[in-house]
């Protein structure tokens, strides 16, 4: 009996949704981010989030909750950070309302290219799926 609910419970906690899948739904909200990313919309980016969601800044702080999330990507809009391109790695749930997403991305900051790898935590609530925390590991400049 044991050893089936082991086997159960591995199965579940490691079962890897389809990374690139259309109709999942966590690639359907990065699609959303990513979109908003390219049009500058901080906003409607900080909506993707969790109300008390947070992004982990390399070299920084944490940003947690809506607005602050906000502040973080307008500011990096100032800077000019654009052209967001995501790649998707993998999208595992790890439980009813939980996912983890690992991502890869690229995007110009004022005309240099730079890459790096994000890990999301994902909540579903309220029949929809949003950031809970985010961080990211800028690997550095590449070649456009």
């Amino acid at each position: 009996m044991f050893s089936r609910i082991f086997l159960t419970l591995m199965l579940f906690f490691a079962a890897a949704l389809p990374a690139g899948a259309e109709d999942n739904p966590i690639a359907v909200r990065m699609k959303l981010f990513t979109d908003a990313y390219n049009a500058g919309d901080a906003a409607a980016i900080a909506d993707l989030y969790a109300e008390d969601g947070a992004v982990l800044i390399p070299r920084g702080g944490i940003a947690v909750g809506r607005d602050a999330v906000a502040k973080h990507y307008a500011a990096a809009f100032e800077a000019g950070v654009a052209n967001l391109q995501y790649k998707i790695l993998e999208i595992r749930k790890v439980g009813p309302a939980t996912a983890v997403e690992i991502g890869e991305t690229r995007v110009l900051i004022k005309e240099q290219a730079a890459a790096s790898r994000s890990m999301h935590v994902w909540v579903f609530k309220d029949g929809e799926w949003f950031l809970s925390r985010d961080i990211y590991q800028v690997l550095g400049a590449v070649k456009q």
